[in-house]
């Protein structure tokens, strides 16, 4: 599976834009009236008439900008989000650029976007400590006195997802600059901010734009501000050590246990389905002793990777052990599949892994790429299985060792008595 962006294709153009910017474009575009007509686009395209980019006014999602990006992606991954803004920076889009802006900007935008890697790291896209249920309580008030770097140590400590909007706000506060945010790269801030990179060390954060600085005194409050980004990555990095594989990226033992404790007392109370699936590979010493270590390093990454092309976007995957996973599917999405019922969802998703388990490729095996790797699993599910997070990963062991009895490459899903 490719880590990067590929093709190039049609440029949606969803609000009000200036005419001279869409025919500056050296690529069909098509032009909206609203993210629910950008959404239909993406959905009916033909396979050789490709969506690009979607360039979002952002007007239409002043109400709920996460969210409307977020729709957006769910209908195809694959297309660059762009939102244009004159004060607004979306940290969930790929891009953000000026209302004003060229196409020449534009296109270099979409561009810079296209040439990165797809992160894949779910830590990416998510609030760890609200995902583990280990945020505190402690609630962070704002009343009218200026902020000061005892609010950012706090943001850190009980609301790290806010805290680049909290440093965003001390540093309005303090310098009294018309406009201030954190960009991806000088493309997109607007044509009359002054930039400067967000450096410390030889780790890079982007670039701070500002609208009414002297370039002395942006100078200064980027190496500040830098400074604050890096300890922010760094405690990221270090509880991201505490929950995750380092080998495959995903998740860890650790986070298995913590989060399905989250997740079934949220089960509980909405008195909703919770499924565990607890899997291994089939004769994976065998892949060790004849094609070494490194062969076997690649196919639990590779494992990792196409499971999470099939899983749900609420859904987690955890290594256990060697060659042992565990899956939470606590997706609170209802079924895609009209008239499905939740186990029958998942005992779809599982068996649709176990079969592409067996068609993927392992360069790293030779001529035996192909067709020569299995997996054994079992499913539990709350309540009808277990009411706890030991007795319903104890459930999901036990159909996975029923699994092997059987002969493996198989999921089983209940006793068969």
């Amino acid at each position: 599976m490719s880590n990067t962006r590929h093709s190039r294709g049609v440029c949606i153009f969803a609000g009000s834009f200036d005419e001279q910017l869409i025919s500056g474009m050296d690529q069909s575009v098509k032009s909206v009236n609203s993210i629910y007509d950008a959404i239909g686009e993406l959905a009916t395209c033909s396979a050789s008439d490709l969506v690009e980019a979607v360039v979002v006014d952002d007007t239409l999602i002043e109400s709920n900008p996460k969210a409307s990006i977020d729709a957006l992606r769910r209908v195809d991954p694959t297309a660059v989000i762009v939102v244009a803004s004159e004060t607004n920076n979306h940290t969930s889009a790929d891009a953000n650029i000026a209302k004003n802006t060229t196409a020449m900007r534009l296109l270099s935008a979409i561009a810079n976007v296209k040439s990165q890697p797809i992160m894949s790291n779910p830590a990416c896209d998510i609030d760890l400590d609200e995902v583990l249920g280990i945020s505190d309580e402690t609630q962070l008030e704002t009343d009218s006195s200026s902020l000061g770097d005892i609010d950012l140590v706090r943001s850190l400590m009980h609301a790290p997802i806010n805290f680049k909007n909290t440093l965003v706000d001390l540093l309005k506060q303090q310098t009294g600059w018309s406009y201030c945010a954190f960009v991806d790269d000088n493309s997109c801030a607007p044509q009359t901010a002054k930039t400067t990179p967000l450096r410390y060390g030889h780790e890079e954060h982007g670039v701070l734009a500002a609208i009414g600085a002297t370039s002395a005194d942006l100078t200064r409050w980027g190496r500040w501000a830098a400074c604050w980004l890096d300890l922010a990555r760094r405690q990221q990095n270090l509880k991201l050590l505490a929950y995750q594989d380092e080998l495959s990226g995903a998740w860890n033992r650790r986070f298995l246990h913590t989060c399905l404790t989250k997740e079934l007392k949220i089960a509980r109370d909405s008195r909703r389905h919770l499924t565990v699936m607890i899997f291994d590979i089939d004769d994976f010493k065998h892949y060790n002793d004849r094609w070494g270590h490194d062969a076997g390093d690649e196919i639990i990454k590779e494992i990792v990777k196409l499971l999470r092309t099939i899983i749900r976007k609420g859904d987690h995957v955890c290594r256990i052990g060697g060659d042992e996973f565990a899956v939470l599917f606590c997706d609170p999405e209802p079924p895609r599949e009209p008239g499905s019922n939740h186990p029958t969802t998942i005992e779809i998703l599982a068996k649709r892994f176990r079969e592409q388990v067996q068609e993927a490729h392992f360069p790293k095996l030779g001529n035996e790429a192909t067709g020569v790797l299995s997996i054994s699993g079992g499913l539990a599910t709350f309540p009808w299985d277990a009411m706890d997070v030991d007795t319903l990963l104890l459930k999901a062991d036990q159909r996975l060792l029923q699994s092997k009895r059987q002969g493996k490459n198989s999921i089983t899903i209940g006793n068969k008595e």
